[in-house]
């Protein structure tokens, strides 16, 4: 993307968050209230479930708070950044913008929620008796992934939200599906060795790890986990502009 479209990147991401909280009486406060009104209650319903299976000195709520935080900035991002051009596209008609600007925009708006998302799961962190590790600075470059993973999919997603409008409710379902298949709430020791190898293959578990890992050591990530979640982020980035380009000009027509 080219540097000139930086200054246009920033005044959309301003306006993401400021469209998404407009009308809200507590405003940027729901990016604290939600993850933390989630995690509570997950946390009554299975802490004693869960919270006892979890390995070594790793403790529930924070494993809990952090998984949800993580899937929110996925799941939430995708469907901003796969619904972001089509809901600009009038702006097309006047002014010559790069539509993946808007994709890419709304990454970052997700991106900005998950920073401040970040401060009350530190205080979870310290209310369960652990601490920071040092390597929490990692968590910036876990996100800088999920911007290239979340923008790569809506890149593709933000055709076929354009040309076909089941794909909506297609993701929504498919995103609920991926909730219960990523170790949000669950350790994956409680399960099964097949069904681990199984969720294992899921990008987002390794995400999970790195981030539970590098925020405060509470989880265990592999070299295997980082080149992971590493190739796939690059590489479903790379997909989501061939296949955008590739599509577009078919595409922008039925706007």
């Amino acid at each position: 993307m080219c540097v000139k479209y930086i200054p246009v990147i920033k005044l959309l991401v301003g306006r993401e968050l400021t469209l998404r909280y407009k009308r809200s009486v507590i405003g940027v406060g729901w990016t604290l209230l939600n993850p933390m009104l989630t995690s509570f209650v997950l946390w009554i319903v299975f802490s004693y479930i869960f919270g006892s299976k979890l390995p070594g000195n790793q403790q529930y709520a924070p494993y809990l708070f952090a998984g949800i935080l993580l899937n929110n900035f996925f799941s939430q991002g995708l469907l901003a950044s796969a619904e972001s051009i089509a809901s600009n596209g009038a702006i097309f008609t006047k002014i010559y913008i790069p539509p993946q600007v808007f994709a890419i925009s709304s990454a970052l708006a997700s991106f900005v929620n998950f920073l401040i998302g970040l401060i009350p799961l530190t205080i979870v962190v310290y209310i369960s008796g652990t601490n920071l590790s040092w390597t929490f600075p990692l968590t910036i470059f876990i996100a800088f992934l999920m911007i290239l993973l979340v923008s790569g999919l809506g890149f593709i997603l933000s055709i076929a939200f354009i040309r076909f409008d089941d794909t909506r409710n297609v993701v929504n379902v498919s995103l609920l599906m991926l909730l219960y298949l990523t170790p949000v709430f669950y350790p994956l020791s409680a399960l099964s060795p097949r069904l681990q190898q199984i969720i294992g293959l899921n990008p987002m578990t390794s995400f999970l790890d790195c981030f539970r890992w590098a925020f405060s050591t509470n989880e265990v990530a592999s070299w295997g986990d980082w080149v992971y979640i590493s190739s796939v982020s690059f590489m479903v980035f790379y997909l989501g502009v061939y296949v955008f380009k590739k599509y577009w000009a078919r595409t922008v027509t039925m706007l």
